[in-house]
């Protein structure tokens, strides 16, 4: 009977080891047996497989090797049982001599980033995020930290979004005020910094906690959403093309004839349709197959091309010595090429309103920003406006920091203790830079070159409001003042400059801000600008319409170009009559000669 029920045993087991053996089980065991843990990279443990229900007495634990208790003799039930050797290891998470030498370095730098989240913390975040990028999808799959970055990046970005939302400051630095929107991790010292007074700092090689204003933000904006960059130098490259352009032409302005060379509304040479020749260039490009564009040194000789094209010399046919440029716009172009309607989306693009004052911001040109704040807007409204985009990512912001240098203070960015009261920052260890108000005066200084504007535009935000005159929102311009609180709150305010307006019709304002640590461009609303004021500085319309009359008058003609032409053995140029359907709308040159 013993014997019998051994053998019957055996019977079973072997039909048992016969089915385990089969690729399917095989696969079963594959699938069901093995699980990973998450916490010890590479260690295996093996989760038990079912025992067959003819087994008399099945492990209730579920221990991977279970013995039947109902006999003393050792079965072979485990023997053939299918082991994980055959099995390949599981490679979610890699040994540590498969993970390679970048993806170690972004495992790093994500082990760097502080736990307690700061906006100082962003300049690491983003060098981790733009590191993990760069992986393979495999290399991206061995960051086993990535989930830390991840949260790093939302604590930052709710950082940043409560910094916006506060309001801007009262930043003149001259009454007791709340400084309440200053960036956190403003309350620096001369004690806590390694940095001494009178010392030149640099973004990234202190504490000194004001060092964050930069064109950051508008670069990456118009690469990302118009695959453009400029060099640093290519106001250099446009300033060449115009004065080259006015060299062969034997043309000189006004402004040629002056010392310090300042553009004024007298002038007839004012190029208005850079942004213009801007779009055609990138069009060219775009047809030979380039779909990122970097303006830089190299396009100077196609640029210039498109610059003559764009910018005949034009003269009044009743007084020859009036000249001015042909000033043609996309419209223009497309009609005179032919182009058709699938080809004209990028010449708009390139020509929309925000990529106008995204080339203004980033270059601080006058041929951008005369296209950016509109064509009937004076040439003294423009110099100012250029010279306030000029600091943007050049100078920080200091409580009560003013400046009356012409061009760039060389006390900027010298670490300097703020001793003017009224805000938390009073008594620390800063960069040298500008409050609101004082940014408003160097740039009206700037933008006339001339220290005695100090005067006229006034130092402090109650100063600059007195100074200027009430004007309604439909009569306001670019280069008109704007204020976030009324004559009430006296030097408790905030000032910035208008530089344009948005499609909906909302102005535009720089500014020197606080919370954003410097030069900043945006909409006056959103920062809280409520109030516009006009300074009496500007020309007025009736003294504009006098420069018109008077500048035709003037010669803009170096020399006789038929009194050249005739020493000359070149072909004599000739003039035709500008016909009105070969310009667009508006140009206004009707009984004008272009010079062939």
């Amino acid at each position: 009977m013993k014997n019998k029920y051994l053998m019957k045993i055996l019977c079973i087991t072997l039909i048992s080891t016969m089915v385990l053996a089969s690729p399917v089980s095989i696969m079963a065991s594959a699938e069901e047996g093995f699980t990973v843990n998450s916490e010890d990279a590479g260690s295996v443990t093996e989760t038990p497989s079912p025992e067959p229900t003819e087994t008399p007495t099945p492990d209730p634990t579920g221990t991977p090797s279970p013995e039947p208790t109902g006999t003393p003799d050792p079965t072979p039930t485990d023997t053939p049982s299918p082991s994980p050797t055959p099995s390949p290891e599981p490679t979610e998470t890699p040994e540590p001599d498969e993970i390679s030498k970048e993806t170690q370095e972004v495992i790093d730098l994500i082990d760097s980033i502080p736990s307690n989240i700061t906006l100082d913390c962003e300049e690491i975040i983003v060098e981790a995020e733009e590191a993990y990028e760069n992986l393979s999808d495999e290399e991206k799959a061995m960051v086993y930290n990535y989930v830390t970055l991840l949260q790093a990046r939302e604590l930052l970005d709710e950082l940043k979004e409560n910094e916006a939302e506060k309001p801007e400051d009262g930043s003149d630095g001259e009454n007791s005020f709340n400084d309440s929107d200053s960036n956190s991790g403003d309350s620096f010292s001369s004690e806590n910094t390694n940095v001494q007074v009178g010392q030149k700092v640099t973004i990234g090689s202190s504490s000194i906690s004001n060092l964050h204003a930069g064109k950051g933000f508008y670069l990456d904006s118009l690469e990302e959403n118009y695959n453009l960059s400029f060099s640093d130098d290519f106001a250099e490259v446009m300033e060449e093309i115009e004065q080259e352009y006015k060299d062969a032409n034997k043309l000189v302005d006004v402004s040629d004839t002056e010392e310090d060379h300042l553009t004024s509304s007298r002038d007839n040479l004012l190029v208005r349709n850079w942004q213009d020749i801007l779009a055609v260039y990138i069009y060219q490009q775009s047809k030979e197959g380039t779909d990122t564009f970097t303006l830089d040194e190299t396009a100077k000789e196609e640029l210039a091309e498109i610059f003559a094209q764009m910018n005949p010399v034009v003269r009044d046919k009743k007084n020859i010595t009036k000249v001015s440029y042909g000033n043609y716009h996309i419209n223009y172009y497309i009609k005179k090429n032919k182009i058709s309607k699938d080809d004209r989306e990028i010449l708009k693009k390139y020509t929309e309103t925000d990529c106008k004052l995204l080339c203004a911001v980033v270059t601080g040109t006058k041929g951008f920003v005369r296209q950016s704040v509109g064509e009937e807007v004076s040439e003294e409204r423009v110099n100012v406006i250029t010279a306030a985009y000029s600091l943007v990512g050049r100078v920080g912001y200091f409580w009560g920091g003013k400046s009356t240098t012409i061009g760039m203070d060389p006390s900027w960015g010298v670490a300097t203790t703020v001793d003017a009261d009224g805000s938390r920052t009073t008594g620390s260890l800063r960069a040298y830079g500008l409050d609101c108000s004082g940014f408003v005066t160097w740039a009206v200084i700037n933008g006339y070159q001339d220290q005695e504007m100090q005067g006229v535009i006034g130092d402090g935000t109650s100063d600059q409001w007195l100074k200027a005159n009430t004007v309604s929102e439909e009569d306001a311009q670019p280069g008109d003042l704007v204020f976030q609180r009324g004559p009430e709150a006296g030097s408790d305010n905030h000032v910035g400059i208008i530089c344009g307006q948005t499609d909906a019709g909302d102005w535009i304002a720089v500014h020197c801000s606080s919370s954003k640590n410097g030069v900043t461009v945006g909409e006056a609303y959103s920062a809280s600008f409520r109030y516009i004021r006009q300074p009496d500085f500007y020309p007025t319309q009736e003294e504009l319409d006098e420069i018109e009359k008077e500048k035709s008058q003037n010669t803009s003609i170096l020399a006789a170009l038929e009194e050249e032409d005739s020493k000359s053995s070149s072909p004599k140029k000739t003039l035709t009559i500008l016909e009105d359907d070969d310009t667009e709308a508006g140009d206004g040159f009707q009984g004008l000669e272009v010079l062939d």
